[in-house]
């Protein structure tokens, strides 16, 4: 079992993904923002985070989105965070790699510090099997 904090902007995935992560026994805590993900984060300690990259508002992208939310746990700033929190396993996850020039979306969330990425929709075997392997490797 492992404490995980789903950054979602897509309520219906995130309810989604809830279900199928709970229902293997994970506790989940979900936000649908950067800002307020990491103001969970500061109030609570988790094993894992999954985080879409891109947050839309009335359909753009806004700034408050996974890519602010890794490069802020791993980026130059990090520094002043507690050491789980640098340390803590990213999962990233996009939909918006099917449009056009956004195809390297998952190729930079991982050169920012995400430790995987799967672009949308995915199949939640690989994802349960991605969240016991990083939770098992950050023990």
């Amino acid at each position: 079992m492992a404490r995980i904090l789903l950054m979602e902007d897509d309520v219906d995935l995130s309810t989604v993904l809830d279900e199928v992560l709970s229902s293997n026994g994970h506790v989940v805590t979900t936000s649908q923002s950067a800002s307020e993900a990491f103001n969970l984060i500061a109030k609570n300690r988790y094993d894992l985070l999954i985080t879409d990259i891109i947050v839309l508002k009335d359909d753009t992208p806004v700034p408050d989105g996974g890519i602010s939310l890794i490069s802020r746990l791993r980026g130059a700033l990090s520094w002043n965070l507690e050491p789980w929190m640098k340390k803590m396993p990213i999962i990233a996850i996009s939909g918006a790699i099917h449009n056009q020039g956004m195809s390297e979306l998952l190729k930079i969330s991982r050169d920012l510090g995400a430790d995987m990425a799967f672009g949308k929709p995915m199949d939640t075997d690989d994802l349960l099997q991605a969240i016991n392997l990083l939770t098992k490797r950050s023990g």
